[in-house]
């Protein structure tokens, strides 16, 4: 189906300028519910800002309007004055005008909330007495572009009937010879060719900042003395998230992922953020990496700590060198992680996200993470003066005083939770996991374990392997069987950790040929398993038994083991 084009639209935004007063809005809703055209004020019914803000919000709010003024009004030649307009506009501006034509709308003495159109109207408006409304007769193929841009249709005429009918255009002789509009496509909308596709969004806006200065913001006792509006667009996507779940998985050298990885995908398709969560070394971090490498988005990843604030997040305000002469510092916002990795298009990946306080450290990041757009506490200096910070999702006009950091409709954050880190865990407020897919990351079952340990090993120089294969041994039993070994104590981890302790065992033995395997292997439990155990007093006396049998000093073994777990020796 046809649909009216963007070269008709802007044609059709120009005419109104030309021809149409604001106060036709008025006219418009009155029509549209039914206000009587009467000399009795007994008949008058109920009208206002609601039935008026009813008609801005379906023919006058174009998505990616301004936040705070999101009403175009194309009506009337804007002479510096603004077409956008906040939700305000028709309980102030409209209703002044409203009074101001007496002799088209009319109230009943005793009750302002009553409204009606006085019998006359029509050749009030056609002869221009009452005030503008508009140089009539204002064409309708014109109006239907700018208000039926949306709307499918065969043909112009069309168009113009369904506008007719949706707002009772052909009461009171209002398309009459003399009256307020006309049939006839006085400005040619007709002569140009419709488009096939609908008038897509950020072309629109466009056009409607290309007619109309961008909305002034509220004035305030800031030090903003410069606007920075404008339009703010959509930037090109470098990937997509519609990733093969099968390929991911083998892609990040991780065994059995597949589940969690496919869980992932479908979560970040649908627009979610997503925490991965499991036992340590099980390669969170690993698969989080992979998912945005394999979507072809870049990312950035950082450590959470139990220090975080909103400053580590969001940002704050920081001294930094003035540019003029360097002989001094100023404050001036300096991005946190999550506005830093925005601004610099990548996806966040939250290692540990868990350590954090999360309802102190994510403040007005709850908003965001909604997928809506939010603005900062904060102000940022620039060229043209000082102004607020607004996190900005896709498109859309900006206010005067706003600098606007667009967020990717791509963008999103990708935790890793160690869910047995008990010492460490902070609480997670419900608004936080409201946001978030957690998906479970369990350690492979002992089949692939086992093949991610020998693989590794199978990797090695024939040499090194067998002298280290007592350490092929020790991660064996200590780490692949989820019933045995770490496992059976109930603290099953990972192939991360193993894999540390392989590749510093092959570290020692190169450096020194002559340390025995066993030297070896208390040397990788002692620098990458037992600091797991940190604040685990409940399980010391399982690992010391665990663990004993590879070392000879048992009691440098307890007091190394009790530093870690907190138990006393």
């Amino acid at each position: 189906m046809p649909y009216f084009s963007e070269q008709q639209v802007e044609k059709a935004i120009v005419y109104l300028g030309e021809h149409a007063h604001q106060s036709l809005v008025s006219l418009l809703a009155m029509l549209r519910v039914g206000v009587p055209t009467t000399d009795d004020e007994n008949s008058a019914i109920t009208f206002g800002a609601r039935q008026e803000n009813e008609l801005l919000d379906t023919y006058f709010k174009p998505v990616g309007g301004s936040e705070d003024k999101p009403f175009y009004i194309p009506f009337g030649n804007d002479g510096g004055k603004p077409r956008w307009h906040d939700a305000s506009y028709a309980g102030s501006s409209l209703q002044r005008q409203r009074k101001d034509r007496s002799s088209v709308f009319a109230q009943p003495k005793s009750d302002n909330k009553r409204w009606y159109l006085k019998s006359g109207y029509v050749g009030e408006v056609a002869s221009g007495v009452a005030g503008k409304i508009g140089d009539g007769p204002i064409s309708l193929p014109a109006l239907a572009a700018w208000m039926l841009r949306k709307a499918e249709f065969q043909t112009v005429e069309e168009a113009v009937q369904r506008l007719i009918d949706e707002l009772s255009l052909d009461r009171d002789g209002l398309l009459s010879i003399d009256g307020v509009f006309t049939r006839d496509d006085l400005l040619g909308v007709g002569a140009i060719e419709l488009s096939d596709e609908i008038l897509d969004d950020e072309a629109l806006i466009d056009i409607l900042a290309k007619h109309s200065p961008a909305p002034k913001a509220v004035a305030d006792n800031s030090e903003v003395t410069s606007s920075s509006g404008g339009v703010i667009h959509s930037a090109a996507s470098p990937g997509s998230w519609e990733v093969d779940a099968a390929l991911l998985a083998e892609a990040s050298g991780l065994e059995g992922v597949e589940e969690p990885a496919r869980r992932a995908i479908a979560a970040l398709r649908s627009g979610m953020h997503v925490i991965f969560t499991g036992p340590p070394g099980t390669g969170k971090t690993t698969l989080a990496e992979a998912v945005c490498r394999a979507a072809g988005f870049p990312s950035w990843t950082v450590p959470a700590t139990d220090q975080w604030t909103t400053f580590e997040t969001i940002g704050g305000y920081f001294p930094t060198p003035d540019d003029t002469d360097g002989s001094a510092d100023r404050l001036d916002f300096l991005p946190g992680a999550v506005v830093d990795s925005i601004e610099r298009q990548r996806c966040l990946i939250i290692d540990e996200i868990n350590r954090a306080d999360i309802d102190k450290a994510f403040g007005e990041l709850f908003t965001l993470l909604t997928g809506k757009s939010v603005t900062l506490p904060y102000r940022r200096r620039s060229e043209a003066g000082f102004h607020r910070i607004r996190l900005q999702f896709s498109f859309g006009i900006v206010e005067e005083d706003i600098i606007a950091i667009a967020v990717p409709d791509w963008w999103r954050i990708i935790g890793a939770m160690n869910d047995s880190d008990k010492a460490s865990l902070k609480r997670l407020s419900l608004a936080f996991v409201r946001r978030f897919a957690f998906v479970p990351l369990d350690i492979p079952n002992a089949e692939h374990y086992g093949k991610v340990i020998d693989r590794t090993f199978s990797a090695l120089d024939p040499v090194q392997a067998n002298k280290l294969s007592d350490l092929q041994v020790c991660v064996r039993a200590l780490f692949v069987d989820r019933t045995a070994g770490l496992g059976g104590i109930g603290l099953p981890m990972g192939p991360g950790i193993p894999l540390a302790m392989i590749r510093h065992g092959v570290a020692e033995a190169e450096m020194d040929s002559v340390r025995s395997v066993a030297e070896i292997v208390r040397s990788c439990i002692d620098l990458y398993l037992i600091p797991q155990f940190q604040g685990r007093p409940d399980k010391h006396s399982d690992i010391s038994t665990l663990l004993a049998p590879y070392y000879e000093d048992l009691d440098g073994f307890e007091r190394h083991l009790g530093v870690w777990t907190g138990v006393g020796v």
